[in-house]
């Protein structure tokens, strides 16, 4: 009798586990689908709006959505007896200082060469999970992660641009992908002391601080007037909303949903789904071309993935 009562709430617990797998996995690709369709939010807005005003506008309405959900009692933050050091560290590397980095990464190099280097972020993600975590990274499971790198390479250098590569442009870019890369495992590391919703909540508020302080330095005394401007202006104000409520804020309480219940290994690599939905979207909403090359890509990008949740280490 006892047996046999063990033997169910032990399939219980492994049917309940599974839940949570799936569930964090299909937060994880939602966030990063949604990711895919952030390029063509930012590229309209910016054709009305400096990327200082941008970022400070996009994540001062994504602190302020926060704010209400808290308001409204929806939810709480609490930090008593938790490691804020390394909750405050996580929220400075993203979005803080990967949104700033790679944006001026981009600026000096090209957009291909950028896309290339990003995607070496669930590499080097890996690789510190495993030593930092502890997390096992299997040699099968690095081959398939390098494979759907491999598929976000060919997109990268299939979409060629103009423009010169600068070596601080580099150095930018390197910024930007250790910044990710820590995000994720102090997202993960922080998981057992911080709900989804407190992690989301401190990169919001970190980021409007950063952002605004920075858009201010860059705009002076007009960053009032320039803001009252764009809001004014639909084709500002749409793709915001899109930003602040939807990619900053859902996207990245998956994401952090996500990190809770999945390996770093396992989860970083869904966001090399963002460069598929990124052309997709882009084919079919702009009309922008598709080759054969970006076809071969997503095929890698796709098994890449498929393959890495396949393996059980």
């Amino acid at each position: 009798m006892c047996y046999h009562l063990a033997c169910r709430s032990e399939k219980d617990e492994m049917k309940e586990e599974n839940g949570k797998t799936k569930k964090a996995l299909a937060a994880v690709i939602a966030a990063n689908v949604i990711w895919g369709f952030s390029f063509m939010a930012t590229s309209v807005a910016l054709k009305h709006i400096s990327v200082p005003a941008l970022l400070s506008m996009r994540f001062t309405g994504s602190f302020l959505i926060m704010l209400a959900v808290m308001i409204c009692g929806r939810a709480k933050v609490s930090i008593k007896g938790k490691p804020v050091g390394l909750f405050l560290l996580m929220g400075l590397c993203e979005p803080v200082i990967y949104f700033i980095a790679e944006s001026y990464g981009v600026k000096h190099t090209t957009s291909s060469f950028s896309g290339l280097t990003l995607s070496l972020i669930p590499i080097t993600t890996a690789v510190l999970s495993a030593v930092i975590l502890g997390e096992h990274l299997s040699a099968k499971k690095l081959l398939w992660i390098t494979c759907s790198v491999a598929g976000v390479a060919l997109i990268s250098v299939s979409q060629t641009s103009e423009g010169t590569i600068e070596a601080k442009g580099v150095f930018y870019l390197l910024i930007s992908m250790v910044a990710a890369s820590f995000f994720s495992i102090l997202s993960r590391h922080v998981s057992g002391s911080f709900t989804s919703f407190e992690r989301t909540f401190i990169m919001m508020l970190m980021g409007c601080a950063a952002f605004t302080a920075l858009a201010l330095v860059r705009e002076g005394p007009s960053f009032g007037r320039i803001c009252a401007a764009a809001l004014s202006q639909r084709e500002v104000l749409l793709p915001l909303l899109f930003l602040s409520a939807v990619c900053s804020v859902f996207a990245f309480f998956c994401l952090n949903y996500g990190m809770t219940y999945l390996e770093v290994s396992r989860a970083v690599v869904f966001t090399n789904i963002t460069p598929v939905v990124s052309v997709i979207a882009g084919t079919a909403l702009l009309g922008e071309p598709f080759s054969a090359v970006c076809a071969a890509g997503m095929v890698l990008i796709l098994t890449g993935l498929f393959m890495v949740n396949r393996i059980r280490d």
